[in-house]
C-alpha cells in the first residue's frame, strides 16, 4: 500500500522531469538555429558588401587611371620645367617677404621667383597673384597651375600644382612650418577645409 503512492509521485517526477528537459532543448536548438540564421544572414550580408566594395574600388580605380592619363597627357614641356624647378628648391626655409633661395622664401615670393625663372614674370602677395590667369575647378588641375587658401575674408596661401594622378593632389609650396615642400591635400584636414580655387597662369600666357 505505501509502495504504490511512492511509484506514482517518483513517476510524476520523472514525466516533469522528461518535460522540462525536451522544453529546455528545444528552446536551445530554436536559439541555435535563430543565431546560426542571423549569422548566415550576416555573413551574406558581408559577403555582398565585401563584393560590393571590392566593384565599387576597382571602378573608382579604373576612373582614376583615365584621369591621370589624361593629365598626363595634358601637361606641356613647360608646365613640366617649372614643377622641376620647384622641386630644386625643396628644403629652402620660410622668410616672411623672402623672394630668393639664398635668404628663403615666403609663399608668393616663392611662386613668383620659380615662374620668373622660368619666363613668365609675376609678383606680388598671394591675393595679387589670385587675379592673373584664367580661374580653374578643383577637378581640372594640372601641374604647373596655382591654388589658393584661405577664408571667405582673404587670400592667405599660394601654392604650384606639383602632380595629379590617382586620389593625390600634390602641392609646393613655402610654408611657414617647414620651409618648401610637397604637400598632398586630398584628405588633408587643414588644406582642404582652406582650399578655395586654381589659377592657369600658365597657357594664359601664350
Amino acid at each position: 500500500m505505501f509502495l504504490r503512492p511512492v511509484i506514482l509521485l517518483c513517476s510524476l517526477w520523472f514525466l516533469i522531469a522528461v518535460v522540462s528537459l525536451s522544453s529546455c532543448s528545444s528552446t536551445q536548438r530554436g536559439s541555435k538555429y535563430s543565431s546560426s540564421k542571423k549569422r548566415h544572414s550576416r555573413d551574406i550580408s558581408k559577403r555582398s558588401s565585401a563584393s560590393s566594395k571590392t566593384y565599387t574600388h576597382k571602378t573608382k580605380d579604373t576612373e582614376s587611371k583615365t584621369k591621370k592619363s589624361v593629365s598626363s597627357s595634358s601637361v606641356s614641356s613647360s608646365r613640366l620645367k617649372i614643377v622641376e624647378s620647384a622641386h630644386q628648391y625643396i628644403g629652402k626655409p620660410y622668410k616672411s617677404g623672402g623672394k630668393k633661395p639664398e635668404t628663403g622664401f615666403d609663399c608668393s615670393g616663392f611662386t613668383g621667383f620659380v615662374f620668373s625663372q622660368n619666363g613668365i614674370q609675376i609678383s606680388g602677395p598671394s591675393h595679387d597673384l589670385a587675379k592673373l590667369g584664367k580661374q580653374k575647378s578643383r577637378e581640372k588641375l594640372i601641374p604647373g597651375d596655382l591654388v589658393f587658401f584661405g577664408n571667405k575674408e582673404r587670400i592667405s596661401h599660394v601654392a604650384i600644382v606639383s602632380s595629379v594622378n590617382n586620389d593625390k593632389l600634390e602641392i609646393i609650396h613655402s610654408t611657414t612650418s617647414a620651409g618648401v615642400k610637397v604637400d598632398n591635400i586630398v584628405g588633408s584636414p587643414y588644406w582642404e577645409s582652406r582650399f578655395l580655387f586654381g589659377v592657369d597662369i600658365i597657357d594664359s600666357n601664350k
